[in-house]
């Protein structure tokens, strides 16, 4: 999977400053992008920090599934149990009892992506060190990323959350996080998370820095 060597962004110094890291990542609608940027950021781990990776998908979706077929160029139903390319390891149809044993694995990083299960995993993302939320600026869209800053707002530390959208520019970000008094990223468009410009290296490793 050394797909980031082909954009010149593969960078290994400095990756053990990191010590051992736990991203959680949920999304304030179904489809906001909590997955792709999840992707991108166990792609840049992995092989853009030399990083023994785990990613694991607390949904039910068949993404995960799916991407084995991916990876191999294959035309099936999907694995359902965990596969490892290069540095990263991606773990499909993850669920609360599996997460302790997986950790326990001695990853580096460990990428949890609970889509729109927050509720169902608060325990979970509460306890990783990094807490990213992903959204939109769509006005209809719009709503559910306020709706889920307001509805958390008075947990501890959600002062420090991350908090990340996509389909939009940054001048647009920069104008509207002044309003939601939050400092928003945005998520570069890419067709594969596994392939990263050097704008959305820069993007994810100040997320993880």
């Amino acid at each position: 999977m050394n797909f980031l060597k082909k954009c010149g962004c593969l960078n290994r110094n400095g990756n053990k400053n990191l010590g051992r890291l736990s991203i959680g990542i949920t999304s304030a609608f179904k489809g906001a992008g909590a997955t792709h940027l999840g992707l991108m950021l166990t792609s840049c781990m992995s092989e853009g920090l030399g990083l023994k990776t785990a990613y694991l998908h607390c949904q039910s979706s068949k993404d995960i599934a799916y991407l084995y077929n991916y990876f191999h160029r294959l035309n099936e139903g999907g694995r359902q149990e965990a596969f490892t390319v290069a540095n990263a390891t991606f773990y499909p149809y993850v669920n609360s009892e599996m997460i302790a044993h997986i950790l326990a694995e001695g990853y580096d990083s460990v990428v949890l992506d609970f889509g729109k299960d927050y509720s169902e995993y608060k325990e979970e993302f509460l306890r990783c060190d990094k807490k990213i939320t992903v959204g939109s600026l769509i006005p209809w869209k719009r709503y559910y990323l306020e709706e889920f800053i307001r509805k958390s707002e008075n947990v501890t530390g959600s002062a420090e959350w991350i908090y990340a959208v996509t389909r939009t520019d940054s001048k647009t970000a920069s104008k509207e996080a002044k309003q939601l008094q939050k400092k928003l990223f945005v998520i570069p468009f890419l067709e594969d998370p596994f392939y990263l410009s050097s704008e959305a290296m820069n993007i994810t490793k100040s997320i993880i820095y």
